[in-house]
Parts: structure tokens; C-alpha cells; sequence
């Protein structure tokens, strides 16, 4: 199986360093959206993708939503620090690590009681968690993760640079070529989490065609609360749903309009 690399020649030839990131998050979010596994994907790809996820879910909410958002994963975390090492980005690595004993202080007991609580409010796990936020915010202004990831990126040895098309055909390649797709498809479909089976439903009630979910925001305010708002790509389009008072929601990312809702018991 091909497990190469590939940006768009677009993103290759940009000046903004976030460019050639964001291309191989939409190669990795296009691979898993045709049900490949971690292990079909470019390692290097995915060291990127969730090095990336990581900046972005601490500048977003701390490492405590990183942890949150994340179940603390094994294989992501092992990649993070993969990526890290790679890039150099050493300074960051060791704060990584560091933080990382903070979940391990908490102990399994505790860590699930974050998992399950409220995120918002008092939450003494999640201050825990948060004591080193400060100091990746100092970091960061001298050792940039998106420069030195968009750095390794390019310098990668068999890095594929391809049009938006060719990307798209050896996606849908790669997906074809599955011999257990079906299978994959409804064990997918069957085991989606909540959010997802909502979102699909939003979906049809709008007559929208789902291209990927980007990303849960915990920091969303709707009435007044601060509630989880998944944001995802339609056909027409970024939005977001909201799951609250029994019902869900889709609104437009751009002009806030609610596009549409449906039950949701």
C-alpha cells in the first residue's frame, strides 16, 4: 500500500508556512473520510497532522482541552512526540513531557472523573492539568511550531507534490482499493459516536453533502452557556452544530444563521 506523503503544489509553492500544514491535514481528514486506519497512513503525515492538533488545542483552551478533546491517546501522544523530535522542536518536546506527568499524578481513577465531568466550571482536574499553559505560550514565541513543522514538511525525502485533482483521485485510489471497504463502511456508520449521527442528520434535513468534521470547540457560547459546537465541512460550505434543550442545531460558520434543526432526544 502507497503510504507516501503529499501536499498540493499550491501549498508548496506558498509563502505562509501554515499552507503546506493545512494540506496534509486535508490529505490525513480525506484518508480517514474514506475509512483507512492510522496504520495505512504516511507515519510522517500523521506526525504532522496531530503535532498540529496539539498547537491548536492548546492555544485554544490549554492542555487541559488538549487532554480533554483528546482521551489522552497513546498513539496520538506517541506521535506527537515523534513529530516533535523531528522537527526539532526540542524545547517543546520536553515541555510536552512534562505535562504529561500531570496526567500521570492524576492516575486513571481521576483522569476518567475529567473525562466524564463538565468541562466548563469548577473543575479541579482541568486546572491541574492547565499549570504549564503559560510557559507554552512563552515557548512558542521563540521555538514556532508551525514554522518548524511546515519546515520538516517540505524538507521530507519523497514528499509528493500534486494538484488538488491528483490528490482527490489518489484519495478515492486508496479507498477503492480496500478489500474489506464495505465492511469498514457499516462498522463505521454503526459505531459513530452521537455527534456524528447528528451532524449526518442535520445534513439531509439541509440537503448538504458532509465532507469532513474539522474539530469539537468546547468554548462555544450558545444562550447565554458555553456548550460543545462541532464544526464540520458541507458541500455548500463550513458550519457547526450545537446538541442542547433536546434539539440540534446547524448554523452557518460564516453568518451564525441557523440553517436548519431537528430533534434530538
Amino acid at each position: 500500500m502507497d503510504r507516501s506523503v503529499i501536499v498540493s503544489d499550491q501549498s508548496f509553492a506558498s509563502t505562509d508556512p501554515y499552507d503546506i500544514i493545512s494540506s496534509n491535514i486535508e490529505l490525513v481528514n480525506a484518508l480517514f473520510g474514506e475509512y483507512l486506519r492510522p496504520e495505512e497512513i504516511a507515519p510522517d503525515a500523521l506526525r504532522s497532522y496531530y503535532v498540529d492538533y496539539y498547537l491548536a488545542q492548546v492555544e485554544n483552551g490549554g492542555f487541559s482541552q488538549f487532554v480533554y478533546n483528546s482521551r489522552w491517546s497513546p498513539i496520538m501522544n506517541g506521535l506527537i512526540r515523534e513529530g516533535l523530535v523531528a522537527m526539532k522542536a526540542v524545547r517543546h518536546l520536553a515541555l510536552f513531557n512534562e505535562s504529561a506527568v500531570l496526567v500521570e499524578r492524576l492516575g486513571a481513577d481521576r483522569l476518567q472523573t475529567y473525562f466524564e465531568s463538565e468541562y466548563f466550571g469548577s473543575n479541579a482536574e482541568r486546572d491541574t492539568l492547565d499549570a504549564n499553559n503559560d510557559r507554552f505560550s512563552t515557548l512558542s514565541e521563540s521555538e514556532d511550531l508551525v514554522a518548524l513543522n511546515a519546515a520538516w514538511l517540505r524538507s521530507l525525502p519523497g514528499l509528493e507534490v500534486k494538484t488538488t485533482d491528483e490528490i482527490k483521485a489518489e484519495v478515492a485510489r486508496r479507498g477503492a482499493a480496500l478489500p474489506d471497504r464495505e465492511e469498514r463502511v457499516r462498522a463505521a456508520l454503526e459505531n459513530e459516536p452521537r455527534y456524528m449521527k447528528l451532524i449526518r442528520a442535520l445534513c439531509g434535513s439541509a440537503g448538504h453533502e458532509l465532507s469532513r468534521v474539522t474539530g469539537g470547540d468546547p468554548t462555544h457560547e450558545h444562550n447565554g452557556k458555553r456548550v460543545l459546537a462541532w464544526h464540520f465541512i458541507t458541500d455548500k460550505g463550513h458550519h457547526y452544530m450545537v446538541d442542547a434543550d433536546g434539539k440540534a442545531l446547524m448554523f452557518n460558520g460564516t453568518t451564525k444563521e441557523m440553517v436548519t434543526e431537528i430533534a434530538a432526544a
